[in-house]
């Protein structure tokens, strides 16, 4: 056993995580990795039996990879540009202002916006839409005008709010890419975000287990093979309980806070390798198209804040797992590694995380992509980081062996 897997299976049977399914590949698909570690719950009296490799779960926030590519495909595709105005798809944008201040006494000052709103500004969280259960002049507008954050299904009701700064000028993790999903929708006739990805991607792939959770209800099979999510204890820190906290089933292409998509580790993980071969097997991109969408594409100010933010110790695992010493920068599709992680990705590697503590990395320089799937809450956990990173050193290793001429 390697020694990344017995701290895995070491922190499984201790109960400091759930469990967690690891599973690796390159480009040529000569060289696999898939093990799963832990249980398919922690809870009493629940099914106990250990996790597969084909066990689902909510996947949340890596979602946005999938909606990300499926944006870019309709841009190839001349239903959508990345840089021109987004108005004729997304008129709900055109007159959007943003919170540029507050008065002494709360009140919200508001200005329109100059800078055009773009698909790209969008996608990298440069837009100024940022998510309102979270972001503090948010809060604060929703205090003055004594309301909540709306917990409509629909994207266009749920996130209908100013901006928080001008596009292209800052950058905020936010609904973008949940909008991107729609301006998808609108552009292809109204069909669905499921239809459109299982037309597009899904099935360009192979990938037959990954479902909106608003289309879960149809896959009975998928039901009955969904992993229970759990809970870091408060009270001690080192263990995990049970969760009362259920995923919502409803649609969004973006996904925070309890939506998105639901897929078993094998099937997400080959859209993702789908991505690394898109520019020899042009199913789901051409080849131009992989190179803008692992393109850095930040704005120097907005660049500047994502670095300031990923900064902070507790921002890091939830973003990327990138070393403090490494800069960073967002592609189209995920944050990207602007130098070398030492022992693991190369520089412009592409990475994101979904809430319960699952990461994919995609890596183009050494044709190796990879996946820690987990179900534990809240993200960003300091044990999942640290044995994350185990799992991508061991993984690295495995494949230089594997392919010494790399």
């Amino acid at each position: 056993m390697k020694p990344f897997e017995e701290a895995i299976e070491a922190a499984s049977a201790a109960g400091e995580i759930p469990g967690a399914v690891l599973l690796a590949t390159d480009k040529s698909g000569k060289f696999n990795y898939g093990r799963a570690f832990g249980k398919r719950s922690v809870r009493a009296g629940a099914d106990q039996s250990p996790l597969r490799l084909d066990t689902v779960m909510w996947i949340a926030s890596c979602t946005k990879v999938v909606t990300a590519l499926a944006a870019l495909q309709c841009c190839e595709r001349g239903l959508l540009t990345l840089d021109g105005p987004i108005y004729d798809v997304l008129p709900e944008f055109r007159g959007l202002p943003i919170i540029k201040r507050f008065n002494k006494d709360g009140s919200p000052v508001l200005e329109p916006h100059s800078k055009h709103i773009t698909l790209r500004h969008m996608l990298n969280h440069s837009s100024g839409i940022a998510y309102d259960e979270t972001h503090p002049k948010l809060l604060a507008w929703h205090k003055w005008h004594r309301t909540a954050p709306n917990r409509s299904n629909a994207v266009e009701g749920r996130y209908n709010y100013p901006l928080v700064f001008e596009p292209g000028d800052s950058w905020c993790y936010g609904a973008g890419v949940d909008w991107a999903g729609v301006a998808v929708e609108r552009v292809n006739g109204g069909i669905s975000l499921q239809r459109y990805f299982e037309e597009n991607i899904l099935s360009k792939v192979g990938a037959r287990d990954v479902v909106f959770s608003s289309h879960l209800y149809t896959r009975p099979d998928l039901r009955a093979r969904v992993a229970d999510m759990s809970k870091r204890d408060p009270a001690n820190p080192a263990k995990v309980i049970r969760s009362n906290a259920r995923a919502q089933y409803n649609e969004r292409g973006g996904c925070f806070g309890g939506l998105g998509l639901f897929a078993s580790p094998t099937d997400y993980l080959k859209i993702i390798k789908g991505i690394l071969t898109a520019d020899e097997d042009q199913k789901l991109l051409s080849t131009k198209g992989v190179d803008e969408f692992f393109r850095p594409c930040l704005s120097e100010k907005a660049r500047a804040a994502l670095n300031r933010l990923v900064a902070m110790e507790e921002a890091r695992v939830g973003m990327g797992n990138i070393p403090a010493t490494v800069t960073k920068n967002w592609a189209l599709g995920g944050i990207i590694n602007e130098g070398d992680v030492p022992g693991g990705r190369r520089a412009g590697s592409m990475t994101w995380t979904g809430l319960p503590n699952l990461a994919w990395f995609a890596d183009r320089t050494s044709s190796l992509c990879g996946l820690y799937a987990g179900q534990l809450y809240p993200p960003g956990d300091a044990k999942v980081g640290e044995l994350l990173g185990l799992f991508e050193q061991g993984i690295y290793e495995m494949h230089s062996k594997a392919s010494p001429k790399l």
